[in-house]
């Protein structure tokens, strides 16, 4: 027989999760900003010019604060642990995962 408490870990720990990543996407430290590109174009070459397409590459793909990525991963985390395990509770008893 399984205690009420660990039956409802899953929950508490994805609210808990939902709740981080909330606090997190809405505190946004300067310190974790990534900076602006800058318009100006340059005329280099060779080695100097592919790294500047690559590093204009990767800083497309990256939000413009890490915590604002971070947040989202958590909140993703978190949603997810608690569908699953509302979910759960509508299989059929041996099926569940948690």
């Amino acid at each position: 027989m399984t205690k009420p408490v660990t039956d409802a870990a899953p929950l508490i720990i994805g609210a808990a999760l939902i709740g981080g990543g909330l606090l997190i996407r809405r505190w946004q430290p300067s310190a974790l900003a990534l900076p602006d590109r800058p318009e100006a174009t340059h005329r280099y070459s060779g080695a100097r010019r592919a790294a500047r397409h690559l590093r204009d590459g990767v800083a497309r793909v990256l939000p413009s604060n890490l915590t604002g990525s971070i947040g989202r991963t958590l909140l993703i985390m978190g949603a997810g642990l608690v569908l699953v395990r509302l979910l759960d509770g509508v299989v059929e008893d041996g099926e569940e995962l948690f």
